[in-house]
């Protein structure tokens, strides 16, 4: 559906494609991305986008690499699926990934600062898009798991694991009270990058 919010065609920073059963493109534009399937074009800004899902597609999907990625600007809606085999996926990824930080994150942050507490979903079972996750929860108060809540002060600086990229946080005795693989984590970037904004620290985007 195209409404009056929808950028042209024409202004689009890329345009990357997929052939086969079901043809779609996808336009990365500063603010928001565009897919269009048919003549139906569908706009999602980078500020409303509450979920980003990347996952290994295929049949050596269980040992490869993030060859696709997932949306949606509400927990309760569909997914849009950008599959692997669109034209020059990293560079989509990547494009897509910094534009996402950018804008949503100053949206989270004054959220938190009006007193919200900012929900993010990890995946404990399942693949996509059968998944089974559950919550934690940011504030200016800490971290929230469960009924448990771990001020800021109290919790030591994200320890991101090159070698297998896992998100872990710890309190400062060392105790683990989070851990979990950033693919696993909707929206790892945002929460990365929120946790050392309230640690008052400066995250780069990886």
């Amino acid at each position: 559906m195209t409404n009056s919010k929808t950028p042209q065609a024409s202004d689009a920073l890329a345009v990357f494609t997929h052939t086969g059963s079901a043809p779609v493109r996808f336009e990365l534009h500063d603010k928001g991305v565009v897919s269009q399937q048919g003549d139906t074009r569908q706009y999602a800004a980078f500020a409303d986008i509450q979920d980003l899902c990347l996952f290994a597609a295929g049949p050596d999907a269980a040992a490869g690499p993030v060859n696709s990625l997932a949306y949606r600007t509400d927990a309760a809606a569909d997914w849009t699926v950008v599959p692997s085999g669109i034209t020059d996926f990293p560079v989509f990824m990547d494009g897509f990934r910094s534009r996402y930080v950018e804008q949503r994150l100053p949206v989270l942050e004054a959220a938190i600062a009006d007193g919200a507490r900012v929900p993010f979903r990890y995946v404990k079972a399942g693949e996509f898009p059968r998944l089974e996750t559950q919550e934690l929860a940011l504030s200016a108060e800490g971290l929230h798991i469960g009924g448990a809540t771990w001020p800021y002060e109290s919790l030591k600086r994200i320890d991101l694991n090159d070698w297998t990229e896992t998100v872990t946080l710890q309190d400062d005795s060392g105790k683990t009270v989070f851990s979990c693989l950033a693919t696993r984590i909707l929206s790892s970037d945002l929460l990365v990058n929120l946790v050392y904004d309230q640690l008052g620290q400066t995250a780069e985007y990886a």
